[in-house]
């Protein structure tokens, strides 16, 4: 394969331009093409740039070709340069992380660039300090504000922001409101030798501290989704049932149910709406447990991605929201939460601030409890209804980060300010364009699959093309057909990922141009000619 290049017609319309501050060369977004040389991506200074990181950093998702991208040269949109000459069109965003914007927004970047000759001074954020900034420079009540504002237009509730490090902790932190807000509430309910009953009936002792003693464990549950992803530590990572290769060898929290995703399902069927005095009366509480089955008092949280990211890019079905809605409405009057994980699809990504405003507008009860936010954020961070964090105790949320990295802050609340804006290449609002952006690019997806069942008959190449706004996918006929495409795609300067079994997820800028989809569909459906043509062959040796 010799130097490919999509050659779609420029827009000269789009005025977008990145400067780079190392050489002060001028780039205009709707002039750049995707060209690149596929021995240069996988020769031998790609391989040594791969091997170099790889002996001092494991080896994480893909480590088996040397997908290298250099944010010091051209990086703008979806555009981003590799090795050399070669640039790449980045349909992965960091898996969702580089901004709703991608690289380098020109309303955004300037403002990044006065910043940061100052804050690297001082990056450290935490609840000790309070912050202001007689410049102008954003801190962490300003994102808060922004966030909480958003968040009452969408829910027309009241919400506060917890700051944290990643999607992970915010998670965290979201699951530790909802059970100590279980625990409260059990306290009222129970009597302090209820509680040691059911403690001893469980099997849970007290463990001394310096200064006191606590319950060693305490029986709260957690509700999520068979192919979910919630992040990797601990909690978040019991929570997450989507490879095997997150969980297998790793200590798991007690008190965890997984239910399947996406399509009508019984709720009740893992439930025990026993009131919990009476199982503890009666002893019960250890035998309906070990049934499988969680009791209605102990359920303190279901966590949920409003559509599933590795589970493979799954969009519930109208029958699953309505069961959910049923459940909710049943059983919230007894403290059940409802965290909405927006890690991947907050801020927009789906024309709305949040991905659960999707589903909210027809199914009341699925109004978030708390809601968890990290990637284009660019800080983690969880927004809780403000009656959750009524009397809340000093020192039950703390951390070094706990107030967010300040350039951090800065990145997002320039970001929520622009997405107030309307862009001049597009015409209208951001939030609009997601939304219109979206439908173009899966109509495009749909037309590549007829044009490729014409050319391959019986293969079905191309089936599934789904999404909302700017988070796509599409399925292959195999797991194997995925990891070529997404190899030879990674040759043909674009970078995608696989999910689920055989999925290919894309994720796009909210201010996606069309001459930006008829790119990808272009490589894309170069690729998948490519790759059908040769469908007989052993798949593409790792360069590892």
């Amino acid at each position: 394969m010799t130097t490919y290049t999509t050659s779609i017609g420029e827009n000269n319309k789009d005025q977008a331009t990145f400067t780079n501050p190392f050489t002060s060369a001028i780039y205009r977004r709707g002039s750049l093409q995707v060209k690149v040389d596929p021995a240069e991506l996988a020769g031998e200074k790609a391989v040594s740039v791969m091997e170099d990181q790889m002996a001092v950093i494991p080896a994480t998702t893909h480590h088996d070709f040397p997908a290298i991208i250099d944010p010091t040269h051209i990086a703008i949109g979806p555009f981003i340069s590799a090795l050399g000459d070669n640039l790449f069109f980045d349909a992965v965003l960091g898996v969702g992380t580089n901004a709703v914007f991608g690289y380098n927004h020109p309303a955004i970047f300037p403002k990044l660039q006065r910043l940061g000759s100052i804050i690297p001074g001082f990056m450290g954020a935490g609840t000790d300090y309070f912050f202001n900034s007689r410049h102008g420079a954003p801190v962490a009540q300003d994102l808060a504000r922004l966030m909480t504002d958003m968040a009452r237009a969408a829910y027309a509730t009241e919400y506060r922001m917890n700051f944290a490090n990643a999607g992970t902790e915010a998670n965290e932190n979201a699951l530790k409101v909802a059970m100590f807000n279980k625990f409260r509430q059990i306290k009222k309910v129970l009597d302090d030798e209820q509680y040691a009953g059911m403690c001893e009936q469980l099997g849970i002792k007290t463990i001394e501290m310096p200064r006191d003693s606590v319950w060693s464990n305490y029986p709260f549950y957690l509700l999520a989704f068979k192919g979910a992803f919630h992040g990797r530590t601990a909690t978040s990572n019991t929570l997450s049932l989507s490879k095997r290769r997150q969980k297998e060898g790793y200590q798991a929290v007690p008190y965890v149910v997984h239910v399947p995703y996406g399509k009508a399902i019984d709720f009740d069927e893992f439930i025990d709406a026993t009131p919990i005095q009476e199982l503890i009366e009666e002893k019960r509480l250890k035998s309906v447990m070990d049934s499988g089955k969680v009791p209605a008092d102990l359920l303190s949280a279901i966590i949920i991605e409003p559509i599933q990211g590795e589970g493979g890019y799954i969009i519930p079905s109208r029958e699953f929201l309505a069961c959910l809605d049923t459940f909710l409405g049943k059983y919230r009057s007894r403290g059940l939460c409802l965290i909405s994980d927006e890690v991947q699809t907050g801020l927009f990504r789906t024309g709305k601030f949040t991905g659960m405003q999707n589903w909210y507008e027809n199914h009341p009860n699925l109004k978030p409890d708390i809601m968890s936010f990290a990637k284009p954020l660019h800080v983690g961070g969880a927004l809780i209804q403000s009656r959750l964090l009524e009397d809340w105790p000093p020192g039950k949320f703390s951390g070094t980060w706990a107030e967010g990295n300040l350039l951090g802050i800065a990145v997002a609340v320039y970001t929520l300010e622009e997405l107030k804006n309307t862009d001049p290449c597009l015409g209208r609002s951001y939030p609009d364009n997601c939304i219109e952006a979206g439908k173009y690019l899966r109509q495009a997806l749909s037309e590549m699959g007829d044009r490729l069942e014409k050319k391959f008959p019986g293969t079905g190449a191309v089936s599934n093309v789904r999404g909302l706004g700017q988070m796509n996918a599409f399925d292959l006929p195999s797991h194997d057909l995925v990891d070529q495409v997404v190899h030879e795609s990674f040759l043909h300067g674009l970078h995608i990922l696989g999910t689920g079994e055989r999925s290919i997820r894309i994720f796009g800028t909210v201010d996606q141009r069309t001459r930006e989809a008829d790119i990808l569909v272009k490589i894309l459906e170069d690729v998948l000619e490519q790759v059908l043509s040769h469908s007989k062959k052993e798949p593409a040796a790792s360069l590892s």
